[in-house]
């Protein structure tokens, strides 16, 4: 099983035991991968993981009526695990996409984001790389978001304070090595 597909994984399991310790350590797994090998896969499973400990960590979406959404959640992310290895990218964000679709039923039972988790999450992930010593213009471009969106969110968080892995010169020029290399 490849490292990602693990990931996966581990993700699908913490998300059934509704684990949001375990959720939130392995979406910093995923961001350290989705930084130095970034793909839209990786990405995704960045944010779905992040979204999925949000999810986890409101108990007003374990009650009976969020079932059949969280039940969605998991059998898609089950099929992300099942396909990941030998689907191409666009059949895994073609999962992604359905996975989005249950997370905004939850959402429109209970709309209390002025932003909805999913956005939220791609605007997260993007601060972060930010954040980890991407370059803004790389973590806008590869992202799709907007470079102001991201500072603005980074700037109201206390996103560099909490990072403790800072890169060195080396580590980063390994970075911009891979990204321009492919």
């Amino acid at each position: 099983m490849k490292p990602l597909t693990h990931l996966a994984s581990q993700i699908l399991s913490a998300f059934k035991s509704r684990n949001q310790r375990r959720l939130r350590k392995l979406n910093d797994e995923v961001l350290r991968t989705a930084a130095m090998e970034f793909n839209n896969v990786t990405f995704n499973l960045a944010v779905f993981s992040y979204v999925m400990s949000k999810i986890v960590s409101k108990p007003r979406f374990i009650m009976p009526e969020f079932e059949p959404a969280l039940r969605g959640i998991e059998n898609a992310m089950g099929r992300l695990v099942d396909r990941m290895e030998t689907a191409d990218e666009a059949e895994l964000l073609s999962i992604f996409k359905e996975m989005e679709k249950y997370i905004g039923r939850l959402e429109e039972k209970d709309p209390r984001f002025v932003v909805d988790l999913v956005t939220k999450g791609r605007l997260k992930m993007a601060a972060t790389f930010y954040a980890q010593g991407m370059s803004l213009g790389v973590a806008a471009e590869m992202t799709g978001l907007d470079k102001q969106e991201i500072q603005d969110y980074a700037g109201e968080t206390m996103m560099f304070d909490r990072l403790k892995d800072e890169k060195g010169i080396a580590e980063r020029m390994k970075t911009a090595r891979k990204l321009i290399t492919g």
